[in-house]
């Protein structure tokens, strides 16, 4: 006789549990937080409706953990409420007053000055890296150079701006290895 679906995935999960949880592990990189998906799973499986056969019960079940694996994530990593968020929109903004636009415009003019002034391989390697957010790797590809040439260029650019921009902090700050992929 035929069994329900939920009744299936849930035999499906049990029989199967070792194998989705180690690709479950692989996918939010944590054993912890794989077995807390797949017991919500399990649990969300029981108060399943009746619905139409699933083709593919291993996708469907691995999908499924890790869409409450990343739901979970999101929750635990709420920095604020809805309320404090409110409360920080009704703040004035004081990174706005016409002195600091005023010298962030001079520290925009003055880098820009000093960008233009880069052998043109330097600089596209700066804009690539410090503008557009790419990888070292990215940026060697598509300039078709070196790793190792694209670390040193982009090192070399840094400390061009340093040297000639002392009184940027943004440009004191910078080093190669900074954020990307945003």
């Amino acid at each position: 006789m035929f069994d329900s679906v939920p009744l299936t995935l849930r035999a499906r999960l049990a029989a199967r549990y070792a194998e989705l949880r180690g690709k479950l592990e692989r996918i939010v990189g944590s054993k912890d937080d794989a077995a807390d998906a797949i017991q919500e799973t399990w649990l969300r499986l029981q108060a399943l409706p009746e619905a139409a056969p699933v083709h593919n019960p291993d996708a469907y079940l691995l999908r499924m953990a890790a869409n409450i694996a990343t739901d979970k994530y999101r929750q635990d990593n709420v920095i604020l409420s809805r309320g404090e968020l409110d409360e920080l929109i009704q703040v004035a903004d004081e990174a706005s007053d016409p002195e600091r636009i005023a010298s962030a415009r001079s520290d925009v003019a003055a880098l820009s000055a000093v960008i233009a002034r880069m052998p043109a391989r330097r600089r596209a390697i700066l804009i690539a890296a410090r503008v557009d957010g790419q990888l070292n790797s990215e940026i060697a590809e598509r300039l078709d150079l070196s790793l190792s040439t694209v670390e040193k260029e982009l090192r070399y650019a840094l400390e061009y701006c340093k040297e000639r921009l002392p009184d940027v902090d943004a440009a004191q700050r910078s080093h190669i290895a900074g954020p990307r992929k945003y």
